[in-house]
């Protein structure tokens, strides 16, 4: 009947408006939960009745049901907040967070009121996990797949392996001097000579022939010096001169040597000339037989002016064209039949080596011998002749003066200027570099040491008590070599990193490294790393690279006592065991670099006329730290902030979006489920692909509008009480036909 069908009619519209009025009212329930989304709701009408009219068929409608319930994802305005962590995104995207102990229970969100609970874990209220991608530190990119979000409360201690040192070197400095003072005594007319050797900063002998000749009538010399012998190539000379000093420049390293022999006098015919200092210098002749041992005994002098009884032992195998030799002090008498019966001090020794020439310390100090027998021939007869020995001259250097046996290993009368900072070893403890620096024999060069505490030194030579130790393996021949008397020198360098020289322009500019070492790690033996030329050596002895991976000249440092393998120190870094790995490798950074050439830094030392400072400096270790607090920038990335100083970018929030984002599926506490309308999530970085930014420290607010929800409620509310009068109107007709049998 048309009545009942009104009734129904009615209802249907009591019915949607209902629900109309439900989704106002959920709006304005969440007018203040952050990051809600509003609904809003639209109508269709019921499929219509044909009837029959006058005019044909005709089409009767049967009220309204609701066509459609969706969120609308407007932007929100932003509210802000005192947490770092709590986080907004400014245009699309979700956050994503995922169930603890879940496999995939994954869900979304805009609201982004995040904690970090007591795991460490980055938490929304409902205590879901906030996914990202953790970061490199090194690089800055994100590595890995999304998963969660997890802030490290405490900060890794980070070895040092740079050190930036920029200073200015005074150019008012007075250049270091070394005079050799020549003593002897010549009549008119005659001509003296003698031979010494300068030991440069390589520790090779310079071989210096000085020959004088005076008129006593004009008082005035004529001199020649010569590199080697007397035919050798002339390095200075003077005719007539009045002057009694000459100025000699080192061959192989440019260190600039005075030779003065104002103190050579005239009074008697004996025509001799000398150079002061120890014998240093040692060169054999003679010829030997093959395949057996022959033997030198010879005497030296030491700094102390004690003659100190030596012997040599040469073995020359005919077969693969090698020698075998001992250097033996205080040996046995008579001597035995070969070195193993010796009973004497072993200086050094070695088997299967190619070279002819080697070199030791006297026993129980820091003065090195250097040993040559390239003139013994291996004819058969047996002999070996002491042929020359030199008095030793040695440039001062920073190097040299350093002993750790004393308190104070280098006097403050010994440098012009140092500075000092502190590195990090893996564990995080700290250690003072002290770096010195010196002017040299040469114009504007100066040279430097680089320095720890030797206490704290711990690299393997320090605990040996024969560091001085090589083996390698020419082909199938396997050299040894062994300078027992070398525990002294070495013990005096216990903290010594690195030293070198610094050359400067007119300009007061660095422009070149050279004469660069290193010490050693197993051996306590200078390695080079930088040639007198300025080039960085291609394989330096002790198997690290010379330069870093920035260019800047690497010292190897060990604060842990890392042991390495014993006897087998040089050669390649894997001849000393894989523990040679852990040794502490740093940078130099003086403000210069070495790429295919030294090139300057923006910032770099100098040598101006102006006192001695520190510019700037600064190493990229750390301590041990723990979590101060955590900053997040508008790309996600959460950057936490150590009590060591140190700011790491942690993490990378993820964002994900959706094709039809309105067909997500409500789950309650602010969050979204993926469902098959909405398809699968697009993840991507914040600000790319169409995601939006980051606003940290920002709260996104509900988007409903209040005023619209309002007139929606009014216009629900009129149609209601329509749809309501609708049925009253229908009960009074139906009553009213009811009434129509009375």
């Amino acid at each position: 009947m048309a009545l009942t069908d009104a009734l129904f009619t009615g209802t249907s519209g009591l019915k949607s408006l209902g629900h109309g009025m439900s989704v106002v009212g959920d709006n304005v329930a969440n007018l203040n939960t952050t990051a809600f989304k509003g609904s809003r709701v639209t109508f269709q009408d019921v499929m219509a009745q044909s009837i029959n009219t006058a005019s044909g068929s005709g089409q009767l409608g049967r009220g309204a049901t609701v066509q459609a319930l969706y969120p609308t994802f407007g932007q929100g305005s932003f509210e802000s907040t005192a947490s770092p962590t709590d986080l907004a995104i400014a245009g699309n995207g979700f956050f994503m967070v995922k169930e603890p102990g879940s496999t995939g229970n994954i869900f979304y969100t805009r609201d982004g009121q995040f904690t970090v609970d007591k795991n460490g874990y980055l938490i929304n209220p409902s205590g879901f996990r906030v996914q990202g991608w953790q970061i490199d530190e090194n690089t800055g990119d994100i590595t890995g797949a999304i998963t969660d979000i997890r802030i490290d409360r405490t900060s890794a201690p980070v070895a040092t392996s740079k050190i930036d040192v920029i200073t200015n070197l005074d150019a008012r400095e007075e250049l270091e001097t070394l005079i050799v003072n020549l003593n002897g005594d010549v009549d008119d007319g005659s001509t003296v000579s003698t031979t010494f050797v300068v030991r440069d900063v390589d520790g090779n002998d310079n071989k210096l022939y000085v020959e004088l000749t005076y008129d006593a009538g004009l008082n005035k010399w004529n001199y020649v010096i010569r590199k080697d012998n007397a035919t050798g190539p002339i390095l200075a000379q003077g005719t007539n001169a009045s002057t009694t000093r000459a100025t000699v420049e080192l061959p192989t390293t440019g260190e600039n040597i005075i030779v003065d022999w104002s103190a050579v006098t005239h009074t008697t015919s004996a025509d001799t000339l000398s150079a002061p200092g120890r014998l240093g210098r040692v060169e054999v002749n003679g010829d030997i037989t093959p395949d057996t041992w022959n033997y030198l005994d010879y005497t030296l002098t030491d700094a102390n002016g004690n003659t100190r009884n030596l012997r040599l032992w040469l073995y020359y195998d005919s077969g693969d064209s090698r020698w075998d030799y001992y250097v033996v002090e205080n040996p046995t008498t008579p001597a035995p039949a070969d070195p193993t019966g010796e009973g004497g001090t072993i200086l050094a020794q070695a088997t299967n080596i190619a070279d002819t020439d080697t070199w030791f310390f006297l026993d129980g100090t820091t003065q090195r011998v250097n040993l040559d027998w390239s003139a013994v021939t291996t004819g058969g007869t047996g002999s070996l002749n002491l042929a020359a020995s030199y008095p030793l001259q040695e440039v001062p250097t920073l190097l040299d003066r350093w002993d750790a046996r004393n308190e104070t290993p280098l006097a403050s009368t010994e440098y012009t200027y140092r500075t000092t900072l502190t590195v990090y070893d893996s564990l995080g403890t700290p250690h003072e570099i002290t770096i010195y620096y010196d002017t040299t024999t040469k114009e504007n060069t100066y040279e430097f040491l680089v320095t720890c505490n030797p206490s704290e030194d711990q690299r393997d030579f320090v605990r040996d008590a024969d560091p001085m130790q090589w083996v390698d393996q020419e082909g199938s021949v396997t050299v040894t070599k062994d300078i027992p008397s070398g525990s002294t020198y070495a013990d005096t360098k216990r903290g010594v990193l690195m030293y070198g020289r610094l050359s400067f322009d007119n300009q007061g500019n660095v422009k070149n490294f050279y004469e660069t070492y290193r010490i050693d790690a197993n051996t306590g033996v200078p390695v080079k790393i930088v040639g007198p030329n300025g080039v960085p050596v291609a394989d330096p002895a002790d198997g690290f690279e010379a330069t870093g991976a920035n260019g800047y000249p690497l010292l190897i440092a060990d604060f842990l006592g890392i042991d390495l393998v014993d006897n087998r120190p040089a050669g390649s870094e894997q001849d000393q065991g894989t523990n040679v790995q852990a040794l502490q490798q740093i940078e130099m950074n003086f403000g210069y670099y070495y790429k295919d050439s030294w090139r300057s830094e923006s910032v770099r030392t100098t040598q101006y006329a102006t006192s001695n400072s520190t510019i700037f400096y600064d190493q990229n270790g750390f301590g041990p730290g723990s979590l101060e607090t955590v900053s997040v920038d508008t790309d996600g990335v959460i950057t936490g902030h150590y009590s060591n100083g140190r700011v790491i970018p942690l993490w990378m929030v993820a964002l994900a979006n959706f094709n039809a984002p309105e067909r997500l599926d409500k789950v309650g506490g602010n969050l979204y489920r993926e469902t098959t309308g909405s398809g699968p999530p697009i993840t991507g970085k914040p600000r790319t692909n169409g995601l939006g930014s980051i606003a940290p420290n920002s709260l996104e607010q509900s988007n409903v509008d209040l005023g619209e929800q309002f007139v929606k409620m009014i216009i629900f509310q009129r149609g209601f009480q329509a749809d309501a009068r609708i049925i009253t109107v229908t009960d009074t007709m139906l009553d009213e036909l009811i009434n129509l049998k009375r």
